[in-house]
């Protein structure tokens, strides 16, 4: 199916009911179910590693706490019959937690993270963010590592508020006291989660 295509790249199939996808879905499954299409993007070793920094990150700090629930990509969140997007990471609020189920969120997350491809670093950007903000997610963080910056939505009574963020603290209001100097994205070598954890235990 790929042969001839050089890396990286996003490969899109349409036409596919959201049974089929749910017949595909699974650990090994690289697909995601955007808007009635199957959708395909590549992971980069910065990509994979910005992702494990911070789901290490996330799960430590909840740990114990037990006032959210993280999960990391290759769990669909379905909206409905033709929105199932796996966000690289997702928490869920303890009240929430049956919404949990084995194969799937059953509903939005309370705070969605999207680490941008190599493929198409617009991506989730683009096709994504918009139907996060119709399902109505609290708060919503796109990391761009090649524009190097963090675009952060936050629901509000009034709407959505929206603000660019390239250095400098960024605090989550869906998990209070969990907060990253943004600067850490960035570094060459990724900083220790354990070191940072220190950091943000430290301010409690």
């Amino acid at each position: 199916m790929l042969a001839g295509l050089e890396p990286p790249y996003l490969v899109i199939k349409p036409g596919v009911r959201e049974e089929e996808f749910y017949a595909l879905a699974g650990e090994d499954s690289e697909w995601e179910y955007l808007d009635g299409k199957l959708v395909m993007s590549p992971a980069s070793n910065r990509h994979e590693d910005l992702f494990s920094f911070l789901l290490t990150l996330l799960r430590a700090f909840v740990d114990g706490r037990g006032d959210a629930i993280v999960r990391g990509s290759r769990y669909p969140m379905r909206l409905d019959e033709r929105w199932s997007p796996e966000p690289d990471l997702l928490v869920v609020r303890k009240e929430r937690r049956h919404l949990v189920g084995p194969q799937r969120l059953e509903g939005p997350a309370d705070w969605v993270i999207e680490i941008a491809s190599e493929g198409d670093p617009g991506f989730d950007a683009r096709e994504k963010l918009p139907r996060y903000r119709e399902a109505g997610i609290p708060e919503i963080w796109l990391i761009d590592p090649f524009e190097r910056k963090v675009l952060v939505e936050r629901k509000s009574e009034s709407g959505y508020t929206r603000a660019e963020q390239a250095t400098g603290r960024l605090e989550s209001t869906v998990v209070p006291g969990f907060w990253i100097d943004v600067s850490w994205l960035w570094q060459g070598e990724l900083p220790s989660t354990l070191s940072c954890l220190r950091q943000l235990l430290g301010d409690l």
